[in-house]
């Protein structure tokens, strides 16, 4: 019962195409542990990631993508296309990953 239950209701949440990341920003959900929560998820891709186009694919695995905005790379929910939040928000400034990825680059080429 319990995974008849489980797997109809996955069915429903591809249905609306939302996370709980799109659902707290779109509702103004955010509070402290939703966004260190958030922080922790995705963590492991920005500190491991060794390009942009590595960052992006890693982000994906996890429901994610990135879209450059007027200043800043913003990271949106893969689902419902709703924008969450700044790189800078998460702790990773997108000029810095830039220049993380520019000697990454320069350190592999040399």
């Amino acid at each position: 019962m319990f995974a008849r239950h489980s797997i109809e209701q996955e069915k429903q949440d591809v249905a609306f195409r939302q996370s709980a990341w799109a659902s707290a920003r779109e509702t103004n959900r955010w509070d402290t542990e939703m966004a260190v929560s958030l922080r922790t998820y995705v963590y492991d891709e920005f500190s491991k990631a060794r390009s942009w186009l590595d960052l992006r694919r890693r982000l994906i695995s996890k429901g994610f993508y990135l879209k450059q905005g007027k200043d800043s790379v913003r990271l949106r929910d893969a689902y419902s296309n709703v924008d969450i939040c700044s790189c800078r928000f998460l702790g990773f400034p997108s000029a810095q990953l830039t220049t993380r990825f520019a000697e990454m680059r320069a350190a592999s080429a040399g």
